[in-house]
C-alpha cells in the first residue's frame, strides 16, 4: 500500500528538475538546493525564468545595432569586416 502522503520513489523526477535548475542557473549545491523548502525552490525557479524570458526579449532589438548603442555598450567596431568593405 502507498504511503498516504508524500513523494515515492516514481516522482524523483519532480524534485530533481527543481534541484537540477538550481545547480545549474544559481550554483547551489546539491545538499543545499534539497534541503531548500518548496515554496523557496519555486520561487526561485519562477524568478530565474523571468530574467532569461527578460533577457531573450532584450537581447536583438534593432535599437542595439546602431552604431552609437554599439559603442556605449563597448561593442563598437575599429573596422568594417573585410566582406562589407567598399572600394569606390
Amino acid at each position: 500500500m502507498p504511503p498516504f502522503f508524500g513523494l515515492t520513489p516514481d516522482n524523483k523526477d519532480l524534485y530533481l528538475e527543481h534541484i537540477f535548475l538550481l545547480m545549474y542557473y544559481c550554483g547551489f549545491g546539491y545538499r543545499d538546493a534539497y534541503l531548500l523548502p518548496v515554496y523557496q525552490r519555486v520561487w526561485f525557479i519562477t524568478r530565474i525564468n523571468d530574467e532569461i524570458k527578460k533577457a531573450n526579449g532584450q537581447s536583438r532589438g534593432a535599437s542595439t545595432n546602431t552604431p552609437d548603442a554599439r559603442a556605449l555598450q563597448g561593442r563598437g567596431r575599429n573596422m568594417v569586416p573585410s566582406n562589407q568593405r567598399r572600394f569606390t
